[in-house]
């Protein structure tokens, strides 16, 4: 199956580094191009230029996708660049491990407003351009703790819960403009910030070979692995998926801990 998007645009929310590179990376790779987003320049500018080295055209725009000002200004600038959206990937999440107790009202508030309020922002925002598509695809990033979650990371989890059953709603209102709006829902993934997890940990080794041996593939998963489902999501091979939340962890949630 070679899947080629060769004359469409996408925008990849939190591109900056992690899932959301790996996704813009895999869809610049297929033909896309790329509008990348981050609240880091930095990071955002050096996945643009990556892009554009691929012979793929590519824009850096940065945005808090939580601020409903700077998500209209970023729409401003993708209608005025490009007219017209594709593919909206909804990646940029931020996460907390706290427990209940632990969690402050800003803190809950924070991860509830990049989480879930990001993806109302960025989507409602976009719904013009991905209109003017006459057919797009739109994935918002969740979490295996939507489904199979752990002691302190509530908020979290309640957000990431939330970006499930928001896709299920979309899905059925978007469908008569020929929108697809699908999740995924990642476990560990390699990424920036699971590094900085297990080198946390009293002993990062220790930690990766436990977590590691939970996975019956025998590994964790990579950014490559989500970017690979985001563009066949994107693609006409998946023209009639929609409304589905599709996991991809490497077996860990199918696993009976005993």
């Amino acid at each position: 199956m070679d899947i080629q998007l060769n004359n469409r645009v996408a925008l990849v929310t939190g591109a900056g580094e992690g899932i959301g590179h790996g996704c813009a990376l895999a869809l610049a790779a297929a033909g896309a191009d790329v509008i990348v987003n981050d609240i880091n320049a930095e990071k955002g500018r050096a996945t643009a230029a990556e892009i554009q080295k691929m012979g793929r055209r590519s824009l850096f725009v940065q945005a808090d996708v939580s601020s409903a000002d700077a998500v209209q200004a970023m729409f401003e600038t993708v209608q005025r660049e490009f007219g017209v959206l594709h593919v909206l990937l909804n990646n940029a999440g931020f996460n907390l491990f706290k427990n209940l107790e632990q969690t402050s009202l800003e803190e809950w508030e924070r991860v509830m407003s990049v989480d879930l309020r990001g993806i109302y922002l960025v989507t409602r925002a976009m719904l013009p351009l991905l209109k003017a598509a006459g057919g797009a695809s739109v994935v918002n990033i969740a979490s295996v703790h939507a489904q199979a979650t752990v002691a302190d990371i509530t908020a979290y989890a309640a957000a990431k819960g939330g970006v499930v059953s928001m896709g299920r709603s979309l899905a059925q209102e978007l469908g008569k403009y020929g929108i697809r709006v699908n999740t995924i829902s990642p476990g560990f993934i390699s990424t920036p910030l699971l590094d900085r997890w297990f080198t946390s940990e009293p002993d990062p080794q220790a930690t990766l070979n436990r977590v590691v041996g939970f996975h019956p593939l025998g590994r964790i998963g990579t950014p490559q692995d989500i970017g690979n489902m985001v563009v066949f999501l994107a693609s006409d091979y998946a023209g009639f998926v929609s409304g589905t939340n599709i996991t991809i962890d490497g077996g860990l949630t199918a696993r009976l801990m005993h």
